[in-house]
């Protein structure tokens, strides 16, 4: 009999974690898993599960943000935590459940129910709690409390959890994201692209994909962008992909001003979110994750090993366990343009140094990475509990 794995996520989009369980759930064997998912919102997420046959329901989903920890929020998160078990109940409509798995620590009605129905329970920890503390140290112990298991996506993630609460190391398991391309460069789409971006053949593209918000860096590349051409060092591009979350498209208005206020202004490229992932990379010559704050794993880092480019990344949090220094790529000192610069500059003069650190990060990815060995690792943790 098949075992039926209740999924609970906290978007529709298609970043880091949302990608994760796209493809988990895609690659799952379905003649022992049978995969439900639980998402709060329609989005693209939605469109894919669709396209690919899993099931997958809009649900009022209790979860964490800034207005939950107002003096309103807090007030009405009882009520919303029981609306949010009702519905959940209406959507499976009586049905057995072997497993729930929820998939950022953002969501807290998955494990309250749980609880209330006796189903085993996974927290997957895709985040990094800095602050506010007394956020962090209470997850401590909802982690402990509500689950059987916990995933931490990085040794990064795992530490900040028993930072706080030690005994939670009884329960954590590291289990690194994988990967898969699912298509071969398609050197017409790359030529094409450069062509509508305007990049000259014998310019250096530089990609930062990810998130327009606080912590990922994007002005730190300016800042660094505004050195190397004080360097001149001026046969580089640089493009941003992605978009601002919900509510938060001040960020993209914030880069758009430092961008305005650089002397290499027309060397930016700001695109915005797009599907089209693999072209970019294939287009690009150089990867760079110049988060300010540590990330949790890093997936554009292990795409951008999949397409074999080097990646220049902060070094700390997750990523610096998947960038080997000096090897697929450089780690910098976080939150310093000068030493960003330094690296990206180094890859863009040297052609041979960029080709064979992208070939020794296609290798780590195929050894570490790859989607294969992570789904099968999740059967098995599906299958033990």
């Amino acid at each position: 009999m098949k075992k039926v794995i209740l999924l609970v996520h906290q978007a529709a989009d298609l970043y880091g974690s949302d990608r994760v369980l796209l493809s988990l759930v895609c690659r799952l064997d379905k003649e022992t898993f049978s995969p439900i998912v639980l998402l709060p919102v329609d989005g693209p997420l939605r469109q894919e599960l669709d396209k690919a046959g899993i099931e997958c329901h809009i649900v009022a989903i209790t979860r964490l943000a800034r207005a939950t920890l107002s003096l309103r929020g807090l007030l009405r998160l009882p009520a919303d935590l029981i609306k949010s078990l009702r519905a959940i109940d209406r959507v499976l409509a009586g049905r057995k459940v072997d497993l729930v798995h929820t998939n950022t620590l953002a969501v807290l009605s998955a494990p309250l129910w749980a609880r209330w129905r006796r189903v085993s329970h996974i927290w997957h920890v895709h985040e990094i709690i800095v602050r506010p503390k007394l956020v962090r140290r209470a997850y401590g112990y909802l982690l402990d409390w509500f689950s059987v298991r916990i995933l931490c996506v990085s040794h990064a993630t795992k530490t900040n959890l028993e930072q706080d609460r030690p005994v939670l190391a009884n329960k954590i398991e590291v289990v690194w994201n994988g990967l898969e391309r699912g298509s071969v460069m398609d050197v017409h789409a790359v030529l094409n692209y450069r062509e509508q971006m305007h990049i000259d053949e014998k310019e250096i593209l530089v990609a930062l994909v990810g998130r327009i918000n606080r912590w990922k860096g994007q002005t730190l590349l300016v800042e660094a962008a505004n050195l190397l051409w004080d360097q001149h060092v001026r046969n580089i591009r640089y493009l941003f992909v992605g978009s601002a979350p919900n509510g938060q498209e001040h960020f993209v208005e914030e880069l758009r001003r430092c961008i305005d206020k650089s002397p290499a202004k027309a060397s930016f490229i700001v695109q915005g979110f797009t599907v089209n992932l693999w072209t970019v990379w294939d287009a690009c010559d150089i990867a760079v994750i110049p988060s300010t704050e540590p990330e949790p794993f890093g997936m554009v880092a292990i795409e951008a090993m999949a397409a074999a480019r080097p990646v220049v990344a902060a070094d700390h949090g997750g990523v610096a366990e998947i960038v080997v220094d000096g090897k697929t790529g450089f780690l910098v000192l976080p939150n310093s343009a000068p030493a960003l610069a330094n690296s990206i500059r180094e890859l863009a003069i040297d052609a041979s140094l960029r080709k064979e650190m992208g070939l020794a990060g296609h290798t780590r990815y195929l050894k570490e990475f790859h989607l294969g060995s992570y789904v099968e690792y999740m059967e098995k943790i599906y299958e033990n509990l």
